[in-house]
């Protein structure tokens, strides 16, 4: 059951997308489309789910779950990952290469390879954590480089 995504609880769980390149208007429609029709129906065990998304920056595409009442598990989050592999082979564009590093340089978003994060960061560089596991965590994703699971790559 899809709601407003500022109404649910911090403790919602998370799952962030990142788009290598800026998502354009067309794209981000398409996505909301998608994601809309998808967590209308999405259920874990013939119980609704309560969840949302938000689309960050023109770039993060990041779904909520209330998983509190009824969790989820096995196929209902296979069924979301099935989406997302959809809008990437549709839109032509890379959502879940986990190797890739969003930091902020210059006031821009620039996608890094973890191979070329060295040479394009150093340890205060800002980076956006998209490994953040529930909804409260949102205003601290953006963090050094040295306080995140990519510092090894310096």
């Amino acid at each position: 059951m899809l709601t407003n995504f500022n109404t649910l609880a911090g403790s919602s769980r998370l799952w962030i997308y990142g788009a290598e390149t800026a998502l354009t208007e067309k794209e981000q429609l398409c996505i909301s489309e998608r994601l809309t029709e998808f967590l209308e129906k999405w259920e874990y065990h013939q119980n609704k789910l309560l969840a949302s998304f938000h689309i960050f920056e023109n770039r993060f595409i990041v779904v909520a779950l209330d998983d509190s009442q009824y969790g989820v598990g096995g196929c209902s989050i296979d069924g979301l990952q099935k989406v997302i592999q959809e809008l990437e082979k549709e839109l032509s564009i890379s959502l879940l290469n986990r190797l890739n590093v969003f930091c902020k340089i210059d006031g821009y978003i620039e996608c890094i390879a973890t191979t070329n994060l060295s040479n394009k960061a150093n340890s205060t560089t800002l980076f956006y954590d998209l490994t953040i596991l529930k909804k409260s965590e949102i205003s601290n994703w953006l963090k050094p480089i040295s306080g995140g699971w990519c510092s090894s790559f310096l």
